[in-house]
């Protein structure tokens, strides 16, 4: 299994298809479990493990995406057109970098999204504190 470092670094697509081949390896392990010829009944573990891993990475990267495309300014920029999100994890600002384009490949938008700002738990203090933001920072191309 490779690190977190690794799987943040690798494209959706290539992650996709390691999601894919997991699940894949779990389906047979639990074949060879029932049919009683499993020797590493810790691997299962493993790919669990694994599966979670990269079903987390995917979801962390699509959330960060939507926040980025929410934002009034981003939204306004991407209103009416057909666009793309690539988001990748930058570990110096601790947040994730969302990167818009349009068909025909130019840059639209950037955003920097931090997933990881606490949020007010409880109905009174949600109600009291307003709403912390997740887009930290914002880049509109051609301006």
């Amino acid at each position: 299994m490779a690190s977190i470092v690794e799987l943040r670094e690798m494209t959706t697509a290539k992650l996709e298809t390691k999601l894919e081949d997991a699940r894949e390896e779990l389906f047979n392990l639990r074949f060879q479990r029932a049919s009683g010829r499993l020797e590493d009944y810790s691997r299962l573990r493993e790919v669990r493990r694994e599966i979670a891993q990269l079903q987390e990475l995917l979801h962390k990267r699509q959330l960060a995406a939507e926040v980025a495309a929410q934002h009034p300014q981003v939204a306004s920029v991407l209103a009416g057109k057909t666009w793309s999100a690539v988001a990748s994890f930058s570990y110096e600002d601790s947040a994730w970098n969302v990167q818009f384009t349009d068909d025909d490949g130019r840059d639209l938008a950037s955003a920097k999204v931090n997933l990881n700002q606490a949020k007010p738990s409880g109905r009174r203090a949600r109600r009291n504190k307003p709403q912390s933001q997740l887009v930290t920072s914002y880049v509109i191309a051609g301006k």
